[in-house]
């Protein structure tokens, strides 16, 4: 199923090889896709297991300190909770995310870095809000070690330009999954589904699925804080994190050549066409896009009298389904035509389920303060 790699034509030797050489014995540094851990080798699946334990534990841990040091968020008119919930437990994701980064070879350490700036930005909002502008420049600054690690298509692109596209990649999905996050179970939920996705098209063995593995392990343990009735936020530090791990593995599959970046954006469409279709009408109808709101379609649902958990499995629906897809054309060898094809329809279901959401559910009541806000 494999399609021309897009890496300089590098070789992304399986992760987890038998009798997995340590640093220094065999060679002289670990190739790009080949998980090295001085000193110590662990398969991907006992990882898994042991990173969704630490999840649950770093979580209920977090959730103790935030009620005690009150970070909590607190109801509001532009929120759809309305009793105080402690924020930030999307560190434990984070965590087990930051834990999986030696596993990804030669650029372990520029995936770290990003992850660990991008996690603190958020962090350090939830505990301290931060200016918009400045929050985004922050969240440039770490989507920058990602891009300059794993750029989109450098042999199409160029140097230069597949670093700033990979660069804007991870700062669109670190956004758009924040956008997405307020919903119970909705972020988290979406993150899991993207990274077990992975883990099917590309195998256990490689650094996407590794990575994607860890993402899906971590969510697994923070969900039962989430869902049905949420004890606990992700707050900006987990979904912050989330994006960035989910940009990280689109970014690693479409280097190991199991397809192009843009068509394993079928994975996320969910997220990307709800955050991007909302942040859309709101640019068009001139609107602060950085100021709260809840005209996003899942929003609408819930202010329509629909549950966080009916919304949340009809999204979960869509990025089961749009998965089969990607697996299937790239199982069938499919030309690039035809993945334009699927991609196309995908994108153009979309928008018409949107348009129809649109229609169905009455607009949010603070549709009128977003529009004074934009004079």
């Amino acid at each position: 199923m494999s399609l021309p790699a897009l890496w300089l034509q590098r070789p992304c030797a399986p992760l987890a090889v038998p009798g997995l050489q340590v640093l220094g014995q065999h060679q002289a540094r670990p190739r790009r896709g080949e998980r090295v851990i001085p000193g110590w080798s662990v398969s991907p699946w006992l990882f898994a297991t042991l990173g969704f334990l630490a999840a649950l534990v770093v979580a209920g841990t977090w959730r103790a300190q935030a009620i005690r040091r009150q970070w909590l968020d607190l109801p509001g008119e532009r929120r759809l909770h309305d009793v105080p919930i402690p924020r930030g437990g999307g560190v434990a994701i984070a965590a087990v995310l930051l834990a999986a980064t030696p596993g990804l070879g030669e650029d372990a350490a520029l995936v770290a870095l990003g992850l660990l700036v991008t996690t603190g930005v958020g962090l350090i909002d939830d505990l301290r809000p931060l200016p918009a502008l400045p929050k985004l420049g922050l969240q440039a600054v770490g989507a920058l070690p990602l891009a300059l690690a794993w750029p989109l298509a450098p042999e199409a692109l160029g140097t230069v330009a597949a670093i700033a596209a990979a660069w804007a990649m991870v700062l669109v999905l670190v956004n758009f999954w924040n956008f997405i996050d307020g919903s119970n179970g909705m972020a988290a939920g979406q993150a899991l589904l993207v990274g077990a996705a992975t883990v099917i098209i590309t195998g256990a063995s490689t650094p996407a699925g590794w990575l994607g593995l860890a993402m899906a392990a971590g969510c697994l343990g923070f969900l039962p804080f989430n869902v049905p009735v949420a004890r606990l936020f992700l707050g900006d530090a987990g979904s912050f994190a989330l994006g960035y791990g989910v940009a990280a593995l689109l970014l690693m599959a479409q280097a190991q050549g199991e397809a192009p970046a843009w068509y394993l954006l079928l994975l996320p469409s969910a997220v990307i066409a709800d955050a991007g279709l909302t942040l859309l009408g709101r640019l068009l109808r001139r609107e602060k896009v950085w100021l709260a709101h809840r005209q996003h379609l899942y929003q609408r649902a819930v202010l329509h009298g629909w549950s966080h958990l009916r919304i949340g499995l009809c999204y979960a629906a869509w990025t089961v389904l749009a998965a089969v897809a990607a697996w299937a054309t790239g199982r069938a060898g499919a030309s690039t035509m035809i993945q334009c094809t699927v991609l196309a329809l995908v994108g153009l279901a979309a928008v018409l389920v949107y348009a129809w959401g649109g229609r169905h559910f009455s607009p949010p009541q603070d549709l009128s303060l977003d529009r004074e806000s934009a004079r």
